[in-house]
């Protein structure tokens, strides 16, 4: 435990100076984040679309959409993709789907970007992508881009040519180059820095490269390498105590009050996992808070094997729901209603479970309104 306990301490001194750097420095200053860009892949396809759009009010015609492609390096299979002479679309409607973003040379060739920060594949999505860009007969690539850099689902890619890239790397290092390429362009510079660092935020890289050079300094020593790998092998625990401790006993009281049974799955740094039933329910519904596809979401559940609610009470629901101000468009077989929600962090699990019950206020106040919808449905 002394060993452990150094490390931790080691490692909190440098973690600190990071963050004092980053106070004097307005490293923390944000504006994506304070605008609530996080999770909204339409808006970060605008961003994107917009940096490497020829005709973008940056100003610096095809610079940024050729060091793209030159980023991309010999997975880039198009040969002559005109730069100049291209066009970017966003949202581009076809009769195979929504593109999210769509560039085109005059050569009729063409580069699909599938962006995913956390969505879930749609049914057969970049295989229908994949047919409709057949129509490009001089040549087409198909990129699947998400934060880290993972796989289509087999039943969205199987058997489809496509590059997966990252936010992480790709992204990130295609806009360190842009900065470079935008210095004389003050403002285009200093926004490609701003969603630079929104970017690091979101793919937790935010430490200064001298700060993160001297914690691997300190852990390939292997007595701390020791500790460390000890520490690995607890941290998920962690998420369950906390918890346990602060979360689970009050949501149990808030359950028993509306007639619920509390279930608690299990946790991690970005989620809490749980769920409720009724005996009336039981076997049928229950109120679910889960994590799938790199995103948190809730809503009403159904095992459609078993039991599948109606079309008229899924009806009934959406617009009761709409009428609380909760959009209830998405469903699917599984969740007659879902929404999605922001994913925790080690700064909400402080701020929002440990130090004060916002967290559990907000479950609370979604639980409310999906009982309020559902009152008067018959089970």
């Amino acid at each position: 435990m002394e060993k452990i306990q150094n490390l931790l301490n080691q490692i909190k001194i440098i973690s600190k100076k990071n963050a004092e750097i980053l106070d004097a420095t307005g490293g923390r200053f944000n504006m994506f984040q304070v605008c609530g860009v996080n999770h909204y892949e339409n808006t970060h396809s605008a961003i994107i679309a917009e940096f490497l759009n020829p005709n973008g009010t940056h100003g610096l015609k095809s610079k940024l959409l050729e060091c793209f492609i030159e980023t991309l390096g010999e997975y880039f299979t198009i040969n002559t993709f005109n730069c100049e002479k291209s066009r970017v679309r966003t949202e581009h409607s076809t009769e195979e789907g929504r593109i999210d973003i769509l560039l085109e040379d005059n050569l009729n060739k063409a580069v699909i970007i599938e962006n995913k920060i956390y969505a879930n594949d749609q049914p057969e999505q970049l295989k229908r992508y994949n047919r409709y860009a057949q129509t490009y007969k001089s040549g087409y690539q198909i990129l699947y881009l998400t934060l880290f850099g993972d796989n289509a689902s087999e039943q969205s890619g199987e058997g489809i040519s496509y590059l997966s890239i990252s936010y992480k790397e790709n992204i990130i290092n295609w806009l360190e180059k842009c900065v470079a390429i935008a210095s004389r362009y003050p403002i285009v510079r200093e926004t490609i820095i701003q969603y630079i660092n929104h970017l690091k935020q979101l793919t937790n890289q935010d430490m200064d490269t001298k700060n993160k050079d001297e914690i691997t300094e300190v852990l390939s020593r292997i007595e701390n390498l020791r500790a460390a790998q000890v520490i690995f092998k607890n941290y998920s625990a962690t998420y369950n105590y906390i918890i346990e401790k602060h979360f689970n006993p009050k949501m149990e009281e808030f359950a028993k009050q509306k007639g619920l049974e509390y279930h608690f799955e299990k946790s991690e740094e970005l989620y809490v996992k749980f769920h409720f039933t009724n005996s009336s329910w039981l076997g049928k519904l229950w109120i679910g808070f889960t994590f799938e596809g790199n995103r948190c979401h809730y809503g009403l559940c159904n095992n459609p094997n078993i039991y599948r609610i109606s079309d008229e009470n899924r009806k009934i629901i959406h617009e009761h729901l709409n009428k609380l101000g909760i959009n209830s468009r998405k469903e699917s077989n599984w969740w007659p209603f879902y929404a999605h929600f922001t994913n925790l962090s080690l700064d909400t699990w402080e701020s929002e479970i440990i130090k004060s019950d916002i967290f559990l206020n907000d479950c609370k106040e979604k639980i409310e309104k999906l009982l309020n919808a559902m009152v008067g449905i018959e089970i």
